[in-house]
């Protein structure tokens, strides 16, 4: 039988040397990106509004001239 805690530690070990291989950003290129994510949740929230208010405004319209 396989010990389990064996293999924890080995996937563990390899995780950690496969994160130090990582480059990772420096704090103003995070702070840019950081950015340029919070306006392009901003754009595409803007954009999600204003196609539901339409949408759920022609749905309406349709359905007032059926009654």
């Amino acid at each position: 039988m396989k010990n389990p805690f064996r293999s924890i530690r080995i996937f563990t070990s390899e995780t950690i040397t496969e994160l130090k291989k990582a480059s990772w950003p420096s704090f103003s290129e995070l702070r840019e990106s950081t950015f340029v994510v919070l306006v392009a949740i901003a754009i595409m929230g803007l954009f999600v509004a204003v196609a539901d208010f339409s949408i759920a405004n022609v749905v309406n319209l349709f359905t007032s001239w059926m009654r």
